[in-house]
């Protein structure tokens, strides 16, 4: 009976420890050790630990996980829709372009930072080149062009429409200067010279008439003349043959003797006026966007963000693949410090791994007692 007392405890106890250290080994086993060792040219079994020996395989098998079922155009869908996110990611853009703008940055200042000295130099060099290259590309293209095909349509038709008031402008100064002092003497001089070259009808003229007299009884005529429909029908249709012929010409004709050098001159310098570079350029970005600021950043971040959301969920396949995030992941595990890994897995599982050797201890304690008893019974 005696040997129930000594037996069965003894075989519990030397159950639970090789239990316990068995299961104590095995997780060691799992990172140790972290290389291979060899008793001359014999390599000892088991080693290095699985961890290690594996570290490879295991590398790429979690990138691959990560590609294919982590990070996947999928999840960044969800992410970038994710109300919360877009949310947070508002307030943090506006936080961070508000604090960026109350610092007064210029133009010009974040143009040196991207390594662009004298930008206003630079850009007016650019802007007048540019402005060179499309004049000369305008004029070669239009040079031998027919001056109606130049012209929109629309253009066109406007300048039409406004030739019958435009023929009313000219019957109504005709009226002005002839019912005037200065239009009647006008009218005497015209009278003189026509007369003055037919001889002795200039004699007769004056003899009977007189000049002034005959400029007298000219002018109504003139008035009549100018305010009879038919004359006003004459004129626009004078300038709508005119207008026709002058849409047949090309527009070298006209061109001819132009100084190239002032028109650019003067395109420049329109183009300087229009768009003063270094009065917007050394002027705060705040000051600038100050009465956009609203737009920008109540609808222009948001419309940013969804454009970018649906760029980034159209092309995380290729972005993925272009940065080789698999092949990144394998190489970042493969290079991870072995001992810095077994600390995080200890740190992170140390509850879990002091039970599982306890659950060695228990089973071998459970076992060992089961061997006492047989023992015990069989002897």
């Amino acid at each position: 009976m005696s040997s129930w007392f000594t037996i069965i405890p003894f075989m519990v106890i030397i159950g639970a420890v090789i239990g316990g250290f068995t299961n104590f080994l095995a997780i060691r086993m799992l990172f140790r050790p972290y290389r291979t060792l060899y008793i001359g040219k014999w390599q000892v079994p088991f080693t290095p630990g699985l961890i290690p020996k594996r570290q490879g395989e295991l590398a790429a098998q979690i990138g691959k996980l990560v590609v294919g079922y982590l990070v996947t155009p999928e999840s960044i869908y969800k992410k970038l829709t994710d109300e919360s996110f877009k949310r947070d990611t508002e307030e943090w853009i506006h936080t961070k372009l508000n604090s960026w703008l109350e610092k007064g940055v210029t133009p010009e200042e974040i143009l040196n930072q991207f390594g662009m000295s004298n930008p206003v130099e630079k850009m007016e060099s650019v802007i007048d080149k540019a402005i060179e290259k499309k004049y000369v590309s305008l004029k070669m293209k239009y040079l031998n062009e027919p001056i109606g095909d130049i012209l929109p349509d629309q253009l066109t038709e406007t300048i039409y429409s406004k030739i019958p008031g435009l023929a009313d402008q000219i019957i109504k100064k005709g009226e002005d200067y002839f019912s005037s002092d200065e239009g009647k003497e006008k009218i005497r001089l015209m009278i003189e010279n026509f007369l003055k070259n037919r001889g002795k009808l200039w004699n007769l003229v004056q003899m009977f008439i007189g000049e002034e007299q005959l400029a007298d009884k000219m002018q109504p005529e003139i008035m009549r003349f100018l305010h009879n429909k038919g004359t006003r029908d004459l004129l626009i249709s004078i300038l709508e043959e005119e207008g026709r012929k002058l849409e047949q010409r090309k527009l070298e004709e006209f061109y001819s003797g132009v100084n190239e050098e002032k028109v650019l001159h003067f395109l420049k310098k329109e183009a300087a006026e229009l768009f003063p570079l270094e009065g917007y350029l050394q002027k705060p970005v705040k000051e600038l966007i100050e009465p956009y600021k609203i737009q920008l950043l109540d609808r222009g971040v948001p419309r940013l963000l969804a454009s970018a959301g649906e760029y980034l969920t159209q092309q995380s396949g290729e972005i993925l693949e272009r940065f080789q995030v698999e092949d990144i992941v394998r190489k970042e595990i493969e290079l991870f410090s072995l001992e810095r890994l077994e600390e995080l897995v200890i740190a992170v599982a140390k509850k879990e791994l002091v039970m599982i050797t306890y659950l060695g201890a228990l089973l071998g304690g459970l076992i060992g007692m089961i061997q006492g008893i047989i023992v015990t019974v069989t002897s």
